[in-house]
């Protein structure tokens, strides 16, 4: 848990299309998972340290290692810093409800990590309803699998 406080980012990786070739976490990625999936209670706020360090220029896998960590968790005391992560500047919005949308240029990871966040936040138990408010965006967005996804999580057990 130290080894992780006392590490800065470092190269992490970006979602792209046709381009997974090796690893798609960073060792230090590594070790925030493993950290939440330990279930130690010392991990959490550590875990809480790198959330509030991230922003929308930070690599994809990062988001989703703090993401996956906090998952694991299920601490309802994340919500709140999983909640001001997606306020920042870049986080949302990436959701295409519309077809005049559908022509807009993005990275393919933002809004999966859009996606991926509200998720935790939402299995978290949410924060003034900033996941279930995304969420419920991507429940209409016109890729399918946005759409499902956002459903299912909407619908499960609490």
């Amino acid at each position: 848990i130290e080894s992780i406080r006392s590490q800065e980012w470092d190269g992490g990786w970006n979602f792209r299309g046709m381009g997974q070739f090796g690893g798609s976490i960073s060792p230090l990625d590594s070790h925030l998972i493993a950290a939440g999936q330990s279930g130690d209670p010392k991990a959490l706020p550590v875990i809480l340290e790198k959330v509030a360090q991230l922003d929308a220029a930070k690599e994809f896998s990062h988001h989703r290692a703090v993401a996956m960590a906090l998952e694991a968790q299920r601490d309802p005391s994340a919500a709140k810093a999983l909640a001001d992560l997606l306020g920042k500047e870049g986080m949302t919005g990436h959701s295409i409800n519309d077809i005049s949308e559908s022509n807009r240029q993005e990275e393919r990871s933002e809004p999966l990590r859009e996606i991926i966040l509200a998720r935790a936040l939402y299995r978290c138990g949410d924060h003034e309803g900033v996941a279930e408010k995304i969420l419920k965006t991507y429940e209409t967005d016109l890729r399918a699998l946005f759409a499902q996804h956002a459903h299912a999580v909407l619908t499960e057990k609490r």
